[in-house]
């Protein structure tokens, strides 16, 4: 089958007689038998188990979901005339012999008539979507958020290699990424519909046949896990609780990264982080790409140009800089390597259906790949990587080529569990499992520490384990606007802790392309700029001083809000909301269904980028300064403009122009962001004072500021605190109480705020855990973008 072909829903044979028996419904035809059952999973989430007859394998072998969420409690059918009803809390499913309908939050969705069906052990769902107006989710995507009119492929590949001439583009399907969950929006009313299948699928909404979403599976047996809304907010949380929400990471990954293909020796490094010094620019972490390796050999350094990796990298982290080395998942076949001779004994390797030794050809020459589906497997490589970590003093991992890339060697002969089980019941679900062997040799090298890893592939449920980046992107305009909407997405489907390559990977960036998109990811939660080894360079500093100026502008505020940053991350953990969110999230009128040039931090910043360059759209002459224009949609209510200083009444979309070094940035009324006041040396940074910035122009602040040590896992286990912040307006006086709660001591943060307000403010009033203190407002200045802006402190 080739990409963007699917099964023709007249080739599916449907059921035409519906049975009920003791805890499943019997839906058969003259070519099809399938048996659906219904689960209560948790509050507001049912599942639908559709079991084919002509699957020969119906295990479930996706691990997306949480083990402890997988039983649930069984729902027992219950006629009602000719139709099968399961009854639970969470909503109402009814089946006849020819259609589904279904009943959550008030959201009604049904198949078309006959949209059941079966072809091999292919199934088809068929919904009607005349009343939906939006389609979210979907995982890992090109084009734009709104999926409705889109169609998107389930099997995760090596994009470059599959797209050798199109990846530039920006409608290539499929992707790095296989997470088949639909979020339907009909008015303000939102339906999550998580299909878990391991195996390849597709979903099309409304491309093929407008009005009519398709669900194909093309082998195995699928559970529908249906997550009830009625808000998109409650249905995203829904989906994090069921397949696990992103462990909390270490601060400092999520400062700066630089990394290229391939900085390749020790000297290169050390003045990589010299030369970040002299920029004033904060890094905080430097990574090695397949180069560092002895001929592609894992767990191997190129002595020659590497002679003491340990010391050099502790020697960076001294400095503030970690570092990340990326690990492939191919091992060189080669008798007396130790790697592959211990795997070999272990029987770690994946194998081919007669039971030899699956082999590849990607970097190493001729490759085997260790079957992570095994737990021997797994437990064998979290030895050997976390040897490797503890020996070379690293602080984290990279995972990579794990769609899984296998060079020309086709990859269906690659076969698990000895060669039992075919290659499509683990194909999207490679990287996941590796990931997860990872992250334990993670523990195993740093028991008290939070890992770090970020992975190019995954599926449903990989975000317990790794951060994802959107793979190997390429530099121009389309690849940069296209990240936004990809990235909103993924944090939709789960995937918190994700970003693009910053200024692409692939082809040569330009000045103004690397800035503005320095600009537009500078507060993604995952921020890297690499590139690779063919391209021109592209660290902050190579096209000089003006573009320079406009980068360290953003790395900088990034850095200032860390602690802002790090809180979302926080609450992600605790609720699964995402950290960049669409405006739809917050506000679901229909001026947001499609919008995607924009996207939210928290809840409480706005980032409206400039994604399209000189010539290229609208411009203005601002003093002699040729700025770029664009429309920006501000949602209700008042916003604090953090590149000019000035407050904006929302509910409008207003023409914008931003110079080079401008970034559209804005704060919503009611906002308090922590806020690093003290210096930047890479990721050195002094979190006992924070600063927090109150804009309150009109509206009370509300913020829950967590208090932890910000790198061990003790929070786990609930040694964590909350500082409860609320500032509130009476006259020209301002409120402010901060009342710290929970297993953490109080007053480890000194909380000093910083009031953008309205004009007839004069005085603050602040009470922390009980300690009262009036004091006047005075004028004074802070450090925003490429702007110093005026305050009251």
């Amino acid at each position: 089958m080739f990409f963007g072909q699917k099964i023709h829903p007249l080739n599916f044979d449907g059921p035409d007689r519906l049975t009920i028996g003791t805890d499943a419904v019997e839906l058969s035809g003259a070519n099809v038998r399938l048996w659906v059952r219904c689960t209560e999973i948790a509050d507001g989430c049912l599942r639908l188990r559709f079991e084919n007859e002509r699957v020969t394998d119906g295990r479930q072998h996706s691990d997306a979901v949480l083990p402890e969420h997988r039983p649930g409690r069984s729902v027992v059918p219950q006629m009602e005339r000719d139709t099968a009803v399961f009854a639970a809390t969470a909503g109402r499913v009814e089946l006849d012999a020819t259609r589904l309908r279904l009943e959550l939050a008030g959201f009604s969705l049904a198949t078309v008539t006959g949209g059941i069906g079966g072809c091999g052990e292919a199934l088809l769902l068929n919904f009607d979507l005349s009343a939906v107006d939006g389609c979210y989710g979907f995982g890992e995507r090109t084009k734009h958020l709104n999926k409705l009119g889109d169609s998107a492929e389930y099997l995760t590949v090596d994009v470059v290699a599959v797209f050798r001439h199109t990846y530039a583009r920006d409608d290539y399907d499929p992707t790095y990424v296989a997470i088949p969950l639909a979020i339907l929006k009909s008015g303000e009313r939102f339906l999550g519909l998580f299909f878990d299948n391991p195996g390849r699928a597709v979903m099309d909404a409304g491309k093929s046949r407008p009005g009519e979403f398709w669900y194909q599976s093309l082998g195995g047996n699928t559970d529908l896990y249906l997550l009830a809304g009625p808000t998109l907010a409650e249905v995203v949380r829904r989906h994090a609780a069921l397949t696990g929400r992103a462990p909390l990471p270490p601060l400092w990954a999520l400062g700066y990264h630089q990394c290229r293909w391939s900085y390749r020796n020790a000297t290169e490094l050390r003045e990589l982080a010299a030369q970040f010094a002299a920029a004033d620019l904060p890094v905080s972490a430097l990574w090695y790409d397949i180069d560092y390796m002895d001929g592609f050999r894992l767990f191997t350094w190129n002595r020659a140009e590497f002679p003491d990796p340990a010391a050099l990298n502790r020697e960076l982290k001294a400095a503030g800089i970690h570092t990340v080395t990326i690990v492939d998942p191919g091992i060189k076949r080669e008798p007396g390597y130790a790697v592959y001779d211990s795997g070999q004994a272990r029987e770690a390797f994946c194998r081919t259906a007669s039971g030899r030794e699956y082999v590849g050809k990607v970097w190493p020459g001729d490759t085997v790949f260790p079957d992570f589906t095994l737990k021997t497997t797994r437990d064998w490589w979290a030895g050997w990587l976390a040897e490797f970590l503890r020996d070379s003093a690293l602080d984290g991992v990279w995972l990579d080529m794990n769609d899984p890339a296998t060079g020309y060697s086709r990859t269906e002969e690659m076969r698990f569990d000895h060669g039992a089980v075919p290659h499509d019941r683990y194909h999207n679900q490679y990287a996941h499992f590796m990931a997860l062997a990872s992250r334990r040799a993670c523990e195993q090298a740093d028991p008290n520490g939070r890992p770090f890893l970020l992975t190019r592939s995954a599926c449903a449920g990989t975000q317990r384990h790794s951060a994802v980046w959107t793979g190997d992107n390429a530099s121009n305009w389309r690849h940069l606007r296209m990240s936004l909407p990809c990235s909103l997405n993924l944090g939709l489907s789960g995937v918190a802790f994700n970003g693009p390559d910053v200024g692409g990977f692939m082809d040569d960036v330009r000045a103004e392309l690397l800035v503005r998109w320095h600009q537009a990811g500078c507060l993604f939660p995952f921020y890297r700029n690499h590139s690779a080894h063919f391209t021109r360079r592209q660290e902050p500093w190579q096209f000089g001083p003006a573009p320079l100026a406009a980068i360290r502008g953003a790395i900088r505020t990034r850095y200032r809000l860390l602690p802002y940053l790090y809180q979302c991350f926080f609450a992600h953990w605790l609720a699964g909301d995402p950290i960049i969110r669409p405006l739809l999230y917050h506000y679901p009128g229909p001026e947001f269904s499609d919008l995607d040039d924009q996207y939210l931090v928290g809840d409480a910043l706005l980032v409206a980028p400039i994604l399209h360059g000189e010539g290229q759209g609208l411009e203005s002459i601002r003093h002699g300064v040729t700025a770029q224009e664009r429309p920006v949609v501000l949602p209700p209510g008042w916003w604090f403009d953090l590149n000019r200083g000035e407050w904006l009444e929302g509910g409008r979309s207003l023409p914008y122009a931003a110079a080079l070094d401008e970034l559209p940035l804005f704060a919503r009324d009611g906002a308090a962001l922590p806020y690093y006041p003290g210096p930047l040396k890479n990721s050195l940074m002094d979190l006992s004072a924070i600063e927090l910035h109150l804009f309150c122009r009109e509206q009370p602040a509300r913020f829950d500021y967590f208090l932890d040590d910000w790198e061990t896992r003790r929070h786990e286990s609930g040694a964590y605190g909350v500082a409860r912040i609320t500032a509130e307006i009476e006259g020209g006086r301002l409120r402010v109480v901060i009342a710290e709660s929970g297993d953490y001591p109080t007053d480890t943060v000194r909380f000093s705020p910083v009031v953008y307000g309205h004009p007839e403010l004069r005085e603050l009033e602040l009470t922390i855990n009980g300690r009262a203190a009036i004091q006047p407002l005075r004028a004074g200045q802070r450090d925003w973008l490429c702007r110093t802006l005026d305050v009251q402190a």
